[in-house]
């Protein structure tokens, strides 16, 4: 063998696993079926419920059927039963002990007719985009809003955000200004490429996540199942381009550098994760307990004098860490100010938002005009304090004896108290789920969440296409469950109980 064949070999071999793998994921009919519901959700999303208004792809002649009256209707309804078919094979790919492993060429397979549709299901791409823009003509984000930029850039963005500073951290701030350089300061092109830390990201994720699976006494190919290949991961943190797949990735990579006692990178993985968006800095207590020597077995469920030390330890260089990246990205903290941004729009999945604003209705109904303006923000206020007391208690009792299923739990209270939740915002505990103990209850709520959100996604999205659209979408959805479908959501219980 030849020096240079000698070098060239672990490329080949790299090639070959690769290709035998994604060869053996295409024999498995669940994903054949998966991967033709991504091509049909490819195909539904060209239409202007997704396309910015002036891009090229509305003047190929292929196109232009679906940017009117029935065209707009018909590919609604090949998006959601594209949406349909990925879930349905999602479920039928649950891992059983007779299966086997195909979930990383799956995830290759259902992902690549995602990679150049536009971004699915939410717009933050393109708000993604104008703020990269702002970073890169040297502009505050945190103090100027996309509407400033004029031209494409600002009218891509939703309405909604068009005059509002960046609520998001200064790394996630400056990794937009590096996709829009790449992408030629195109503004479409660059809220497309804004998949591209989504998808470094998902490498991330899908490599590291059966690593903690072992390193925790689980099943890898469910945590995989369950957080990766699950079609909100796939739909939204990937197709919709989030942000978000940036923070849970380095939470990942915060809890795999744990496992191995690298305290100090682990800490500075939970800075860089807690500069894209700032909830991740509650990582900072796994981080610590899982660096922490292992107590005495009469000690294993409480708190130590040395594991107070670790996580204090562990939340100060956090901290540093976040401090030294902020100074060196430029921006500043103005983030503080704008993390009222998101809750300008009132978001009827926040149970205090919906419950303020029925209390909301029901005062001004009786004459309580004066006072009725205040329900909102005092039930918001209240679901934020309740929210504290639960972060609190999870730190104290339930993290000595589980600091993994600590963390899953607070980054979901933070979610469900919040005053504006998104569907993809479910995906900071729900990705790391699979690492902890799944049980049937607990995985027919993920289950179901995972269908509803797939569905409300299409559904909110319809309505952009016309309301012959929005109610084909909702009936094709309603026709899905009443036809029986719904029972792949359940699963056998000896199955779960085995694997728990």
């Amino acid at each position: 063998m030849t020096a240079n064949t000698a070098l060239r070999s672990p490329e080949v071999g790299i090639a070959a696993r690769w290709r035998d793998a994604v060869v053996g994921a295409w024999a498995v009919p669940a994903v054949r079926t998966g991967t033709l519901g991504s091509c049909l959700i490819f195909v539904g999303s060209l239409t202007p419920a997704f396309l910015p208004a002036g891009t090229a792809l509305h003047h190929l002649w292929l196109l232009r059927w679906l940017q009117d009256g029935p065209g707009r209707v018909l590919a609604t309804a090949v998006l959601l039963f594209g949406v349909l078919i990925l879930l349905s094979a999602w479920l039928r790919l649950y891992p059983r002990d007779d299966g086997i492993d195909v979930s990383r060429a799956t995830l290759v397979l259902w992902s690549l007719p995602l990679l150049l549709a536009p971004p699915l299901f939410s717009d933050d791409a393109y708000s993604y985009a104008a703020q990269g823009r702002i970073v890169q003509l040297g502009m505050d984000p945190y103090t100027v809003g996309p509407g400033q930029l004029g031209g494409s850039f600002a009218s891509q963005v939703d309405p909604a955000w068009l005059n509002t500073p960046a609520p998001y951290g200064p790394l996630a701030l400056q990794i937009q200004h590096v996709v829009v350089d790449l992408a030629g300061s195109s503004p479409y092109a660059s809220a497309v490429a804004m998949r591209l830390p989504a998808l470094v990201a998902l490498v991330v994720i899908v490599a590291l996540l059966p690593r903690l699976a072992r390193a925790f006494g689980k099943d890898p190919r469910f945590a995989v199942w369950l957080g990766v290949l699950n079609p909100l991961t796939v739909l939204l943190l990937l197709g919709g381009a989030h942000n978000d797949s940036m923070m849970i990735a380095l939470v990942v990579v915060a809890l795999w550098l744990a496992t191995k006692r690298r305290l100090v990178l682990a800490s500075f993985a939970v800075a860089l994760a807690a500069a894209v968006k700032q909830p991740a800095l509650v990582a900072v207590v796994p981080v610590g307990l899982l660096c922490a020597p292992a107590p005495l077995r009469s000690l294993a469920e409480s708190w130590t004098r040395a594991r107070w030390a670790y996580v204090a330890a562990a939340s100060a260089m956090a901290l540093a860490g976040f401090a030294a990246i902020t100074a060196a990205t430029g921006l500043g903290y103005g983030w503080i100010g704008a993390m009222s941004v998101p809750g300008k729009v009132r978001s009827f999945l926040s149970p205090s938002t919906s419950l303020g604003s029925l209390l909301e209705i029901g005062l001004r109904r009786t004459g309580h005009d004066t006072i009725a303006g205040l329900a909102v923000p005092v039930t918001q206020a209240v679901a934020l304090l309740f929210c504290a007391l639960v972060l609190a208690w999870l730190v104290l009792r339930r993290a000595p004896r589980q600091p993994v299923t600590a963390l899953v739990l607070m980054l979901l209270a933070l979610v469900v108290c919040a005053p504006t939740i998104q569907p993809w915002y479910v995906l900071w505990g729900g990705v790391m789920l699979g690492l902890t103990t799944v049980g049937i209850g607990q995985l027919r709520a993920a289950t179901w969440l995972t269908a509803f959100f797939a569905c409300y996604g299409v559904i909110v999205f319809a309505a952009h296409n016309g309301i012959l659209a929005f109610g084909v979408s909702a009936g094709l959805g309603v026709l899905w469950i009443v036809t029986g479908h719904d029972r792949e959501l359940v699963h056998p219980e000896s199955d779960v109980q085995a694997r728990a």
